[in-house]
């Protein structure tokens, strides 16, 4: 990794970040030694270790209906049988799927006390849909701050409710913001994993995190390597799945009761459409198309960070042609399945648009959806583009074809099926 400042102080973009290890991955004797050292350290990846866990943790221990455990035995059992993954990398990926487990249990609690909850109304949610790192996040925050919505902070995200007896400390922060902001503080150490994603407790998140204690939603493809259980999921129609997270949208409402519309997104939707629209009918749909040769740049160096630091021999071209074929897929998909959205209800947008008026393109979606522009919604607007700078904390530059010994040409070709039907711009050359 290396950074560099900008010669001009004026420019918010102080810090430029490129990650240099993927075309040679190493890593430090010490640290291997060390890892080497942990391996043979007893680690219980079974499904019945993770719910006893999470029975421990929350001192509850009615799940609800059981049948989710043949989708976390899948997960955890392909990661458990992952030879060429550290065993600190399977040890967080369990700490996480007892999280998810501790969360089931909490929302199982909340939902049989609060009965009430099934009758809170999600009313014609405005729902951005786009693939990772399209503009999806920026453009729900921008929305977002327009006084007449509300959004999904990465906190509730995280957990939906709290547990039993659960109280606001004395600061009357809530708990689940506190664990959410420490969180934030371990993952902005990561100066790269700063600037390209913000993650911080009232930014807004995809929804597809309320599906996680149901053992669904891509999300789990971005913390380790399940194409096994990518392909079971596919094969499985998610329209349940999608109204256990409603029903914990619904959950969330009822503890913050508010008139506001709600803006929501999710990367997942891109090849989720039938599904998505089953659970909310009234939705309208945005999705933001973008040269999927520049999602890929920012994907494999995500995610490839993870690669680099969790894998004994990192596998990059193996990490290549996964994401390669994981985004032609969901664009497929999405092309497969857009006319499903009913008629008035979808809004095609480019990323180029984005960028070159973000509050413009804003105030577009608003109105698609039924919201007239206003002077206080431009402000709102600006002030939270005044206090959310592009680049605050640094920039990433790639190359996609060095870093990844991509053919550029050749992956033009895979996609004319999406960027000749939208006329995406070319971003990378």
């Amino acid at each position: 990794m290396s950074a560099a400042p900008t010669k001009d102080a004026e420019i918010v973009q102080t810090k430029v970040f490129k990650v240099e290890q993927f075309r040679n991955p190493a890593i430090a004797s010490a640290r291997r030694a060390e890892l080497e050292a942990a391996e043979a350290e007893p680690l219980d990846m079974s499904v019945e270790g993770i719910l006893a866990d999470a029975r421990a943790q929350t001192g509850l221990s009615d799940f609800g209906p059981m049948e989710f455990t043949e989708r976390l035995g899948a997960l955890a059992g392909e990661v458990a049988a992952n030879a060429n993954l550290w065993r600190f990398a399977k040890a967080q990926f369990r700490a996480s799927c007892v999280k998810q487990a501790a969360n089931r249990l909490k929302n199982k609690a909340f939902l049989d006390a609060h009965p009430e909850v099934a009758n809170q109304v999600i009313d014609r949610p405005i729902i951005i849909v786009g693939l990772p790192r399209s503009g999806t996040t920026h453009l729900e925050n921008l929305i977002a701050a327009d006084r007449r919505l509300r959004h999904l902070p990465v906190y509730l995200g995280s957990e939906a409710v709290l547990a039993p007896g659960e109280v606001a400390g004395s600061d009357g922060l809530d708990p689940r913001w506190v664990r959410s902001s420490a969180h934030w503080d371990r993952m902005k150490q990561n100066v790269i994993m700063a600037a390209m994603h913000e993650h911080s407790p009232d930014h807004a998140c995809g929804e597809n995190e309320l599906q996680m204690p149901d053992f669904t939603t891509y999300q789990w493809e971005w913390m380790a390597e399940v194409p096994a259980w990518r392909d079971y999921l596919l094969s499985h129609d998610q329209t349940p799945h999608y109204a256990y997270g409603k029903r914990m949208l619904k959950a969330i409402a009822y503890q913050f009761p508010s008139d506001c519309r709600w803006i929501l997104k999710g990367n997942q939707h891109s090849e989720q459409i039938p599904a998505l629209i089953a659970n909310y009918p009234d939705a309208y749909i945005v999705q933001i198309h973008r040269d999927p040769l520049a999602l890929l740049q920012s994907v494999l160096t995500m995610r490839g960070l993870s690669v680099l630091a969790h894998q004994k021999q990192p596998d990059i071209q193996g990490h290549v042609a996964y994401w390669v074929d994981r985004i032609e897929r969901m664009l497929r998909a999405y092309l497969r399945d857009m006319d499903k959205v009913p008629e008035g209800q979808r809004l095609d947008i480019l990323f180029g648009d984005v960028i070159a008026d973000d509050v413009g393109t804003a105030q577009r979606v608003l109105e698609f959806a039924g919201l007239s522009s206003s002077d206080e919604s431009l402000a709102d607007m600006r002030a939270y583009m005044d206090s959310h700078p592009r680049g605050k904390d640094g920039r990433v530059v790639y190359d996609l074809a060095g870093d990844f010994n991509l053919d550029i040409p050749a992956l033009r070709q895979r996609f004319a099926f999406y960027t000749d039907r939208f006329c995406v711009k070319q971003e990378v050359q």
